[in-house]
């Protein structure tokens, strides 16, 4: 893997596959499945004075293909005539498609805020057996461009390139003073960071509720009544335009039908009327088209202990049809960081859950009919 600074990570968003690429220099990075080329070019020009890139390819034709090629050619000499660049250099890489309807394993993790040693023992929780991961927000903060190329890395590792991810913000991915360069890495729809996919019998809406307190929250006095975001958010407006977004959905046909959210739109808080007790109005309605979508099961994090919260158990803020899972656990302690994730088997209209350790000890687990 000479030319590549980590394994690529592929990304499922709406119906097609994201290959996140991540070479050691500078050069152009492209991708070759099933005898066609697939680039990422802004307007006609490939990028060569950056080290990584995200390619959209369908699905149906890595489906089939089952293996993609990267492509990488070191960039020498751009210049405006005559550009020297590198000779092709390539390597190949499996991927497992969910091609099954059942039985289906995934491994839902969130809140490792740079704990990647402890995130991949939970991660191999089912081995070779996992079919999707679902990365739920909180991997890391962003305050150098090293930062994004760690999370890729820890990414690599642990789907080696072949087991497709789910991967959605967290609030704290929004900080840091490059977290506006998220989208440059990390899927997205344009600019905005919510997203419905298909994946084998599944259909998912991925949502992302930004901050988890008012843009314009102030701290008390024993911070110095200091602003917390100074100006930099706009999560209010955000919320508001993935709403209009949400109203525009229309429901699968696919047998199972997920919601993804860092933070829960339904329980922000377990205290209500605190500072994390946020955006009522809007939650409610995102409830409604959850309901509307036909949404079987939800899965959060950022509530650092896990949890079920079932309809109409008085858990949540707000009321809601479906089940929501939360987890993690993610905390240091004197004895180092401690992480769980949730390992979750959909099959025959039931979910199997298990919140679990990196030594694959369970804390609990359970069955939902969905």
């Amino acid at each position: 893997m000479s030319m590549l600074f980590c394994t690529p990570s592929v990304f499922v968003i709406g119906d097609e596959y994201e290959i996140l690429l991540n070479a050691k220099e500078n050069g152009i990075l492209y991708l070759e499945i099933g005898g066609e080329e697939y680039f990422e070019e802004n307007a006609g020009v490939l990028a060569t004075e950056r080290a990584y890139a995200r390619i959209r390819v369908p699905q149906a034709a890595l489906d089939e293909a089952k293996r993609y090629t990267v492509v990488y050619r070191k960039t020498v000499d751009h210049k405006a005539y005559f550009s020297e660049m590198g000779e092709p250099m390539r390597r190949t890489f499996a991927f497992q498609p969910i091609v099954k309807k059942d039985d289906i394993r995934i491994y839902h993790l969130s809140d490792v805020h740079s704990g990647f040693e402890n995130a991949k023992g939970c991660a191999a929780y089912f081995g070779d057996q996992t079919d999707l991961f679902i990365m739920n927000g909180d991997i890391a903060e962003v305050e150098e461009h090293e930062d994004f190329t760690r999370v890729a890395a820890f990414l690599g590792e642990v789907a080696g390139g072949r087991i497709p991810i789910v991967f959605v913000r967290g609030n704290h991915d929004t900080r840091g003073k490059l977290s506006h360069f998220y989208t440059d890495y990390f899927p997205a729809n344009g600019k905005d960071t919510y997203f419905t996919f298909t994946v084998g019998p599944i259909f998912g809406v991925a949502l992302d509720c930004g901050e988890d307190k008012p843009d314009d929250y102030i701290y008390g006095a024993e911070y110095g009544f200091k602003s917390a975001y100074a100006g930099i958010n706009r999560f209010a407006a955000f919320r508001r335009r993935e709403l209009t977004w949400l109203r525009a959905l229309e429901k699968s046909d696919k047998p199972y039908r997920l919601a993804i959210s860092h933070i829960c739109p339904m329980q922000t808080t377990a205290r209500a009327g605190c500072e994390f007790d946020i955006e009522r109005e809007v939650y409610t309605e995102y409830s409604k088209e959850l309901t509307r979508l036909g949404t079987q099961l939800m899965l959060c994090g950022h509530i650092h202990h896990p949890y079920l919260i079932l309809p109409g158990d008085g858990q949540s803020l707000l009321p809601h049809s479906f089940p929501i899972l939360v987890c993690p656990t993610s905390k240091r302690t004197d004895d180092g960081f401690v992480l769980t994730g949730a390992a979750l088997t959909l099959s025959e209209g039931k979910a199997h859950f298990a919140f679990t350790d990196e030594k694959k000890g369970h804390l609990r687990e359970g069955e939902l009919s969905l």
